[in-house]
């Protein structure tokens, strides 16, 4: 029974990291839509109506909202660097 569940979060591992690569592909468009348009790449109002959003559903879903902010942060840290 173990292996059986240790197979299947292998498997939604693995759909996460294919789904932050197809964000991370979605952030270099963004980046140079920014670019073209002179628009800053960390626009806060923005930042902070994702992570709200984002720890409300977690909520919704039973998940701790600090566990979804740390995990947000980390994500957006990287899409930044990305668009630097």
């Amino acid at each position: 029974m173990l292996i059986k569940w240790r197979n299947e979060i292998d498997k939604i591992d693995s759909k996460i990291i294919e789904l932050l690569a197809e964000r991370m592909e979605i952030v270099k468009e963004i980046w140079a839509y920014k670019k073209v348009n002179w628009i800053e790449v960390l626009q806060k109002w923005r930042w902070s109506e994702v992570l709200e959003s984002r720890k409300e559903i977690a909520k919704n879903l039973w998940l701790n909202g600090d566990f979804i902010e740390d995990i947000w942060n980390r994500i957006h840290d990287y899409a930044l660097n990305i668009e630097k």
